[in-house]
């Protein structure tokens, strides 16, 4: 799977990539919202694994892009921020299928995109809850 991570911590944007590496994606990385609309523009990928706060300014306008350039991408939104719970998250774009929240247990996020690229073989669950994470597959 081809995963964009948009994170502009560069300690947390490593450590994720590294892991995310590890579990056999193709990882591609940026740390600006612009530099990620820039990337889509011209690139897809299936999944973006997005914190919601880059540079102190709300990134969620990457979710809109990465789902019209590709309709079948995925969006994890990564917030540090107790302002947002995970239904206004869900609620703020249809392309968000995972909510987690910082600090992020990096076995969840892996978990979460692992989940997130296995192939459907069941109908599909409006949303699904499991360790204190909400995803929609």
């Amino acid at each position: 799977m081809r995963v964009l991570v948009v994170q502009d911590d560069p300690n947390l944007r490593f450590l994720w990539c590294q892991f995310l590496e590890t579990a056999g994606h193709d990882v591609l990385h940026v740390d600006t919202q612009p530099a990620a609309l820039d990337f889509l523009q011209t690139d897809k990928c299936d999944l973006v694994v997005l914190d919601l706060c880059v540079q102190g300014r709300d990134a969620l306008g990457v979710t809109t892009l990465a789902t019209y350039r590709n309709p079948a991408c995925k969006v994890v939104v990564v917030s540090g921020s107790s302002a947002c719970s995970r239904k206004s998250l869900f609620a703020m774009s249809p392309a968000v299928a995972a909510a987690l929240r910082k600090p992020v247990d990096i076995e969840d996020l892996v978990e979460v995109c692992a989940t997130l690229s296995a192939p459907s073989r069941r109908a599909p669950t409006p949303m699904l809850q499991a360790n204190g994470v909400e995803f929609r597959p």
